[in-house]
């Protein structure tokens, strides 16, 4: 019963499936059917198939369209569309059995290779197929029907192609939307379902992120990522599969094409990482083995790999793979340095996008900053540019500003050009922020022209041109508005300390004084031009531009390009250099010259841009200008309160400029005179206008003779003279004696000023100041008056003591605190010294004033602080007396008319001043001596003297005099012809010390002079002159004392011991001694050579050192070298190593 119950209900299921109803047959019985008969017949199909659903069809009535549909007469079809529409039947077919295919697994696959056919012409199809088409793919997509596959043979076979089909058809940027929808899930479906094993996939698919890569956009590539993004967790081991595959096959090879794979590899790595980064779970720690490698260029290829990686803005790595990172870190210390710059490199994004790394990458540059390598040195300098360019200020590193700093003092020229160009490249950009004072700024970055011009003092020519495009690029950069440079020229200035605004009072000058140098190389290629050069004046030209290329630190390549643009003798170019370095131009004009030039020298002669870039901007006064004369007289003029504001305070510096120009260039303020003598005139209670005194007065100084003013400013300078205060009278004394005519319109001024000169004169200190200015610009007033003034001064003035009123009667205090009387001695001295010093060339002063002159300086030097303070007189005074006594010596004894008053006694006298109980008068005299010798100013026979200072008690002091001294001697190497200057001082020491007091043979003295000695040749001595050195000091020996005779043995003594000093110092620093081949003769005034023969040779085989004293300098010299060699171990031990 139960049997025929159940017979019945599959018969009423049966009655409630729908039964296909087509009467057509769609194959031919000996042929294929027509395409006219066939595709009406395929459509009716289609349509009826399309209208079945699944579950709810007799599969029976199918069976025959299923059969006959994979006929050859249909699959083989030769139309299109007959194909398209069979496919979509095909399709209804498998939907309408699923999950069961009626169809054998050949069948299966000539089936699903014929879908692959019809998908294939996705954009290469009109509209009517396309239809048909995306029937077919959408049927495909929504059944899943390529899962049947998944048990056939060979099912790659199958599945590759509609991978490649696919995003062949995805390359078409119109693609439609929901095609790409449809493809992006049959794939998907094929990977998750179907499990191909084929790595031909992978490749295809990742292929897409190459090809596609600057187009993103494209279906091709959105379908990948959609692909891989889903299916990550399936791929992510075939994708380690293929990326292991290629790594390991080119990893351990070194050729191109092998190297070339690998980058490819890893750039795919990237681009995979930046759509789908869950792909790579598996693959980055085979980047991270391939950074532990020995090969260096694969190291390098995964280094910049995990670099690119961590640097993504939306990158996790680091967090995710913390070993990995740890692993990157760690080729900070790569042993390739190539690889530290890149790696350094890659830090600025990281930094930039990834806040939580800033702590661990900023210890990691402070560090870098300090690595072995100048390369790595440099990029550090430069990253840190890098990553605080547009960085909030409260993110600004001040302690990695300040290692920077240390590195613009680098040995090498490559660090510091990079460090100065990251200091100044932040000030550049943050500027705004500085001037407007605002707090932040000005504590992290206001000090940084500070310390660039402290670099000033290395004196190194290399350092200084670094230095010079600095400042012109990034500390005063390029800036038409004349009001705005001024204010930023005022806000850098002020910002400098007191040494640093030394450094940009010396950057100036020395742009004067070279600009004065390229101005007579102007002149010479105009010459040159002309013809008018002869054989002697082209020697002399080359003399002359060596002496220019010695200016800096390439002088070879300079000398080069100042001799072909001599002889290029191009007019036009003349011209603009000559515009390019004009004082009387305004900056616009000089830098459309300059910059006129330079285009010029690009075309024709480029090799020498560069060069020609540092020689101008080296003499363009760009920094100060004739623009900002005007905008400097508005803004001295603010005003100054009792309270210095920050506004009083850039009036202070306005004026401090002003002064320097009216020093530097004069000719700047031509123009602007009637604006100065306007605030001189409209000071109405004579206390104020100081500010306009100063400049005029150096205006004045700079043109003497020629300047006319009106009656009202000079009844207004007189004015000065006899009521103003000291420093009125000085300036206005100063300005009338260079006046026009000063020697008539000043006659009568002078003369009731120098009328019954007493110590009860009114204001008599600003008489005297008056006085000394005009005997040193009008001397001719004076001369009628100069008998009494230097009674005056020997007999009233000096001889009237100078109580002390205080216990401690110190030897020194400033200027300021002396007592009246001290000033007025001091003045009075310097009012006959300007007297001399005006008299040295075209007047003839009496004989009896200048003997009597000199009497009261060397009498002056005999004023002890001991006697002042035995007689309660003051101390202070008898140093400043001292000090300006050996400076005026030193001054007036510089020019002919005067030099027979400095005898070698007299010299040796004078050097005791460096020996002064009083440190202030050590130090103001050897920093004299020192600017003098350094101007060309003194004679070079002052070198010597400095060497005095051997036990001078403050280091500071010394070390002054030391780095001068080595200073002079590379500077004194430009001219070849005074390179000998400080070499040959060695033998005007050796006679100042055998004729010293304190000089005698016992062995503690003569430790004692051995440090002269050692000094000397501490600062001189080099591998180059030791030599020449030691042939000189043998010379002595063949020599007698030209001032003492009976003095020689000291000198021999001296001699022996400079020998053997000498070749100690050969020994330390392995120096050859050889012979010196050239001829030399001692200063005839010291020393006369013996007769040659017995005489000679008794002085030269004796030694007049005693054996005690050289046993103690070698005993000496041997713990000497033990400490050096013991240091040595010490810091070779210590070094740490590099990995």
């Amino acid at each position: 019963m139960s049997m025929e119950l159940d017979s019945v209900q599959d018969s009423q299921d049966l009655s409630e499936l729908h039964k296909l109803e087509f009467a057509h047959s769609i194959l031919g019985k000996r042929s294929a059917l027509k395409e006219q008969e066939l595709l009406p017949h395929l459509k009716e199909l289609h349509q009826k198939l399309k209208e079945l659903e699944q579950g709810a069809v007799d599969l029976e009535s199918l069976s025959t369209v299923a059969n006959d549909l994979t006929s050859t007469q249909i699959l083989k079809n030769s139309s299109k569309m007959v194909t398209a529409v069979a496919a979509c039947c095909l399709a209804d077919i498998l939907r309408l059995y699923a999950p069961e295919a009626p169809y054998s697994n050949l069948q299966l696959k000539k089936i699903f290779n014929f879908f692959v056919s019809n998908l294939s012409q996705f954009g290469k199809e009109d509209e009517d197929l396309f239809q048909y088409h995306f029937y077919l793919l959408e049927s495909l997509a929504t059944v899943k029907s390529f899962i049947i596959i998944s048990d056939l043979d060979n099912a790659d076979e199958i599945t590759l192609p509609v991978f490649d089909e696919f995003f062949k058809a995805g390359s078409n940027p119109s693609l439609p939307k929901n095609v790409q929808v449809c493809m992006t899930d049959i794939m998907t479906q094929i990977i998750d379902e179907v499990g191909t094993s084929a790595q031909e996939i992978i490749e295809i698919i990742l292929d897409q992120f190459v090809k596609h890569e600057k187009t993103p956009t494209v279906p091709s590539y959105l379908m990948a990522a959609e692909v891989c993004s889903i299916c990550a967790p399936i791929l992510q081991r075939r994708v380690c599969q293929y990326f292991s595959d290629i790594l390991l096959s080119v990893s351990n090879a070194e050729g191109t094409e092998e190297l070339e794979e690998l980058r490819k590899a890893h750039d795919l790595i990237i681009k995979v990482n930046a759509v789908v980064p869950d792909l790579l779970l598996n693959v980055l720690p085979l980047v991270q083995e391939e950074m532990k490698l020995d090969q260096a260029n694969v190291r390098q290829i995964a280094t910049e790999t995990m670099g690119k990686l961590f640097m993504h803005p939306e990158s996790n790595i680091s967090e995710k793979y913390p070993t990995i990172w740890k692993t990157w870190f760690g080729r900070k210390d790569d042993k390739l340095v190539h690889l530290r710059v890149r790696w350094l490199e890659m830090c600025v994004d990281i930094y930039k996008n990834h806040a939580e790394s800033i702590p661990e990458i900023t210890e990691c540059i402070k560090l870098k900053l300090s690595d072995p390598d100048e390369k790595v040195r440099a990029i550090a300098c430069k990253i840190i540019g890098e990553i605080m360019a547009g960085c909030d200020l409260k993110h600004i590193d001040k302690s990695l500003l300040e290692l920077v700093d240390g590195r613009t003092k680098d040995k090498k020229n490559s660090v510091r050009v990079q460090a100065m160009k990251t200091m100044g490249s932040i000030y550049n950009e943050y500027y705004a922020s500085i001037q407007e004072n605002e707090k932040m700024a000005v504590q992290k970055l206001g000090w940084i022209p500070n310390s660039l011009f402290s670099r000033v003092y290395t004196g190194d020519a290399s350092v200084l041109m670094t230095l010079q495009d600095t400042l012109l690029a990034y500390i005063f950069p390029y800036d038409e508005d004349d009001q705005q440079r001024t204010e930023r020229l005022v806000t850098v200035v002020e910002s400098l300390e007191e040494k640093q605004k030394l450094a940009f009072t010396a950057i100036i000058r020395k742009q004067q004084r070279f600009n004065d140098d390229l101005q007579k190389y102007v002149r010479m290629c105009e010459d040159e031009v002309s013809g008018m050069t002869t054989d002697h004046e082209e020697t002399s030209n080359d003399e002359f531009m060596k002496y220019l290329a010695a200016h800096f630190a390439d002088r070879p390549r300079t000398f080069n390009a100042l001799r072909a643009f001599l002889i290029r003798k191009n007019s036009r170019d003349i011209k603009l250099l000559k515009n390019s370095i004009r004082t009387d131009h305004d900056y616009k004009q000089l830098y459309k010259s300059k910059d006129k030039l330079i285009a010029n020298l690009n075309e024709d002669q480029a090799g020498t841009v560069e060069i020609f870039q540092a020689i101008i901007n080296r003499a363009c006064p760009l920094i100060v200008n004739k623009a900002c004369i005007t905008h400097l007289l508005k803004m001295a003029k603010e005003p100054k309160g009792r309270r210095q504001t920050a506004l009083s305070q850039k009036a202070l510096t306005a004026q401090s400029i002003l002064k320097e120009i009216s020093i530097t260039y004069p000719v700047m303020y031509e123009g602007c005179l009637t604006e100065i003598t306007k605030g001189i005139m409209n000071d109405k209670d004579n206390i104020a206008a100081e500010e306009e005194l100063e400049l005029l007065a150096e205006l004045s100084k700079s043109n003497p003779g020629h300047r006319k003013y009106d009656g009202n400013l000079i009844k207004r300078l007189r004015s000065y003279v006899v009521d103003g205060k000291v420093s009125q009278a000085n300036l206005a004394s100063v300005i009338l004696g260079n006046m026009k005519n000063a020697d008539r319109s000043m006659a009568d001024l002078v003369e009731s000023l120098s009328d019954g000169l007493s110590l009860k004169t009114r204001n008599l200190l600003s008489t005297l100041t008056s006085l000394s200015q005009f005997a040193l610009y009008t001397p001719q007033l004076l001369t009628p008056y100069i008998d009494l003034i230097v009674k005056f001064v020997e007999e009233d003035l000096l001889k009237t003591p100078t109580k002390s009123y205080t216990e401690s009667n110190p030897e020194w205090v400033a200027y300021d605190k002396l007592p009246e009387l001290s000033k007025q001695k001091i003045t009075g001295v310097r009012l006959l010294v300007n007297y001399l010093t005006a008299c040295r060339n075209e007047m003839e002063p009496e004989e009896h004033i200048i003997t009597k002159t000199f009497s009261i300086l060397w009498d002056l030097l005999e004023r002890t602080c001991d006697g002042a303070l035995t007689d309660n007189t003051n101390s202070a005074e008898t140093s400043h007396l001292r000090l300006g006594a050996s400076q005026a010596i030193v001054k007036l004894t510089h020019y002919e008319k005067y030099l027979n008053e400095l005898t070698v006694p007299k010299f040796e006298r004078l050097s005791y001043t460096l020996q002064d109980t009083c440190f202030y008068v050590r130090l103001e005299f050897a920093e004299f001596l020192m600017k003098g010798l350094q101007t060309e100013q003194i004679h070079p026979r002052y070198y010597s003297l400095l060497f005095i200072c051997a036990h001078e008690p403050e280091e500071s002091l010394l070390k002054q005099i030391r780095s001068f001294m080595q200073k002079r001697l590379s500077s004194l190497e430009i001219k070849q012809a005074e390179s000998t200057v400080l070499d040959s001082s060695l033998v005007r020491l050796i006679h100042l010390l055998a004729h010293h007091p304190d000089f005698t043979i016992t062995t503690e003295d003569l430790m004692v002079f051995a440090q002269y000695i050692r000094f000397f040749l501490s600062c001189v001595a080099t591998a180059e002159n030791v030599s020449f050195l030691y042939h000189i000091v043998q010379k002595i020996k063949l020599s007698k004392d030209m001032v003492s005779a009976e003095l020689s043995d000291n000198s021999y003594v001296l001699s022996d011991m400079t020998s053997l000093l000498i070749k100690y110092k050969c020994k330390e620093s392995s120096w050859p001694l050889n012979a010196y081949a050239g001829h030399v003769t001692l200063q005839s005034k010291l020393y006369k050579s013996l007769p040659p023969g017995a005489v000679q040779n008794e002085t030269m085989e004796k030694s007049y050192l005693p054996q005690a004293f050289i046993e103690k300098l070698e005993e000496e010299e041997r713990r000497k070298l033990g400490d050096k060699r013991a240091r040595t171990s010490v810091v070779g031990a210590n070094k740490r190593t590099k990995v």
